[in-house]
């Protein structure tokens, strides 16, 4: 028969031994599974979408773009997602109009006097916006001004938080009623270099639209 003394050294190893739930274990290799899913996705991704997920201040959105271009396992499958590519783009291309056409990242440097990198800095700021397009960074043509970023348009951005860059241009485009004697954008009224009251109007329609 064990004594005392072995019987609480065995228990004093068995206590020792870190416990693992069933929860953890779960948890481990959910992420090992989205580890690999994610791997696919990327390798399997096309410029646009990385661009997109690379541009996207939504971890959410950047989730949920990131496997379209891995190929479908059924026709049907196939089919459905080359008309949400061209539902997608179209939607951008007719947002892009509404803005005023896309400027790239060089041609909003020399405008504003920068360089290329301060765009991106301020970009990242929430000074200016920019959206995925393509391979690349375009800037909406109606955030500027006379050659300048549209007054407080700042503070707007930063009431949009981490939305995603395309539904911000999208609400940015959108005519509003109640900020002149007709719907207008939010770009049309903050050209119009409005007061602190109506600014902050705006940002808080921005915030509200997060909600």
């Amino acid at each position: 028969m064990a004594s005392n003394a072995s019987l609480a050294r065995a228990a004093r190893r068995t206590s020792a031994r870190p416990v693992v739930s069933a929860a953890d274990t779960l948890r481990r290799k959910a992420l090992e599974k989205l580890t690999l899913a994610i791997a696919k996705a990327v390798e399997s991704a096309s410029d646009e979408t990385l661009a997109d997920i690379v541009g996207s201040h939504d971890l959410r959105h950047a989730l949920v773009v990131a496997p379209r271009d891995i190929a479908p396992e059924a026709p049907a499958d196939l089919e459905a997602l080359k008309a949400a590519r061209e539902r997608t783009g179209q939607f951008r291309e007719d947002i892009a109009k509404r803005a005023g056409g896309m400027f790239d990242r060089s041609h909003v440097a020399e405008m504003l006097g920068v360089s290329a990198a301060a765009i991106d800095k301020q970009r990242q700021r929430k000074q200016i916006l920019g959206v995925p397009y393509g391979a690349e960074i375009r800037y909406p043509a109606a955030q500027f001004g006379d050659g300048e970023v549209l007054p407080s348009l700042k503070v707007v951005l930063e009431g949009f938080a981490d939305m995603n860059p395309w539904e911000q241009l999208m609400m940015l485009t959108t005519p509003l009623e109640g900020f002149g004697s007709h719907p207008e954008t939010i770009f049309q009224t903050l050209a119009k270099r409005p007061d602190t009251i109506v600014v902050k109007r705006l940002a808080g329609l921005a915030a509200s639209w997060t909600a």
